[in-house]
C-alpha cells in the first residue's frame, strides 16, 4: 500500500534555491543592484530599495553569506564570543558592541556560551566562529586558555575584552582591576574602617580570574595602609557555597571583629543585604558593605556603593582595535591597554562611629 504523501512536509533542504539572479529577474534590475542592497553600504533609490525588497519577500530569496565571503576572501563580520548575556556586565557590553560595529559599517555575530564556567563549550562556540570565515574575533569570556587563542590570531585579527592578560601575541582591553580595587579601599578607609572583611574567591578557579583578581588586590591595598583584614573565600557560584560566605560574615559582625564586608560584584552585595536582613544585621549601621560593577539597573535607587565599570570605554576601545586590524595590509602592534571605572558612593557605606 502506497504512504501517503504529506504536503505539509518540510523539504530534506529548508534553503530557498532561489538565486540572486532570480531576485534581480523579478526586480527588473541588474544583479550588481541587489547584491549593493543587500550589502547596504551603497546608497540604493528608495524606488529602487522598495522593487527589490518586494522581489526578496516574494522569492524567499537567503543569500549565502558564508559563500559570499569565501569568494571574495575577506569578510566585514566580526565574531563575538561572550559569556551569559543574562548578566547586566556582559549585556550592556554586547549592546555597546553592536552600536560599535554600526559605526564601523560591520557586522556582529554572537555566540553566546550558556551560564557556568565550561571551557569546552566556549571552545566550541569559538570554532563556529571561525568556521564562518569571520573577518574578526572579539573574545569576552574567561575561560579559554591564552595560548589556544594564540593558535589562530596569526590568521584571524582577535582581541580579549575585559580580562587581564599579558600574552605577546594577544591585543587587550581590560579592566584595571589594580585602581578599580583601590578605588573601593580609600572610599572605606577614608570612612573611618579599619577591621574588614573581604569576601572572594581566594583560588584562581577557571571562569572567576576576575573576582580572584579584585579580592586579592582589595586585600593588598588594604593590608598595606595597615587594616586589619580577614578573608573568606567564596570557592564556587554554588547556592551552598555562597551562603556559607554570608553566614561567617554575619557571624564576624555579631561578634564585632569587622565594621565593613567588601564583596567581589553588586550581585554578591545584593545577596548579602538579603541574607543580613533576614538575620537582623542593619547596612550600614552595624556593617558597611561594598560592591563592584556598577551596571545594575537602578544602582543610584539602591543605594550600593561600588566601582561603576567603563564598560561603554572598552567595547568602543575593543570595535576599534578589531577594525584597523581588519582594514590594515600590515601586522599591527600588540596592543594591551586597561580602563579603569569610578566610585559611585551609596548609602550601604557609612562612616564609622566611635565607640
Amino acid at each position: 500500500m502506497a504512504e501517503k504523501k504529506n504536503d505539509d512536509a518540510r523539504p530534506a533542504s529548508a534553503w530557498s534555491k532561489v538565486t540572486m539572479s532570480d531576485v534581480a529577474r523579478e526586480a527588473n534590475v541588474s544583479t550588481a543592484t541587489v547584491s549593493r542592497f543587500l550589502d547596504g553600504m551603497v546608497p540604493v533609490l528608495e524606488p529602487t530599495r522598495a522593487k527589490v525588497m518586494e522581489a526578496i519577500k516574494k522569492t524567499g530569496y537567503i543569500r549565502n553569506e558564508a559563500a559570499t565571503r569565501l569568494a571574495r576572501g575577506t569578510s566585514d563580520t566580526v565574531g563575538l564570543l561572550i559569556r551569559d548575556p543574562n548578566n547586566p556586565y556582559y549585556g550592556i557590553l554586547h549592546s555597546e558592541l553592536q552600536l560599535g560595529a554600526a559605526e564601523h559599517k560591520l557586522h556582529l555575530l554572537t555566540v553566546a556560551s550558556p551560564p557556568g564556567f565550561n571551557p569546552m563549550t566556549e571552545n566550541f562556540g569559538l570554532r563556529r566562529l571561525l568556521e564562518q570565515r569571520v573577518g574578526g574575533i572579539l573574545v569576552a569570556t574567561g575561560t579559554i586558555a591564552p595560548d589556544e587563542l594564540s593558535s589562530f590570531v596569526r590568521d584571524v585579527p582577535t582581541v580579549v575584552l575585559g580580562r587581564p592578560e599579558e600574552h605577546p601575541t594577544l591585543n587587550t582591553v581590560s579592566l584595571d582591576e589594580v585602581a578599580n580595587a583601590q578605588l573601593i579601599v580609600d572610599a572605606v578607609l577614608a570612612r573611618g574602617h579599619q577591621d574588614i572583611v573581604v569576601t572572594f574567591p581566594e583560588t584562581n578557579h577557571s571562569g572567576l580570574l576576575i573576582e580572584h583578581l579584585r579580592g586579592t588586590w582589595l586585600t593588598r591595598h588594604l593590608r598595606e595602609a595597615g587594616a586589619n583584614v580577614i578573608t573568606v573565600d567564596t570557592p564556587s557560584l554554588s547556592s551552598a557555597d555562597i551562603e556559607s560566605t554570608h553566614r561567617q560574615v554575619i557571624d564576624l559582625v555579631r561578634d564585632e571583629k569587622v565594621t565593613a564586608a567588601l564583596f567581589t560584584s553588586d550581585m554578591k552585595l545584593l545577596g548579602f543585604l538579603k541574607a543580613a536582613q533576614e538575620a537582623g544585621i542593619r547596612v550600614p549601621e552595624d556593617v558597611s558593605a561594598t560592591g563592584f560593577d556598577g551596571l545594575l539597573p537602578g544602582t543610584e535607587l539602591l543605594g550600593l556603593a561600588t566601582v561603576r565599570l567603563p564598560v561603554e570605554a572598552l567595547a568602543r576601545r575593543g570595535m576599534e582595535i578589531i577594525h584597523e586590524e581588519m582594514v590594515s595590509d600590515a601586522r599591527l602592534p600588540v596592543r594591551h591597554e586597561s580602563l579603569v571605572g569610578s566610585f559611585l558612593p551609596g548609602r550601604t557605606l557609612a562612616v564609622r562611629l566611635p565607640q
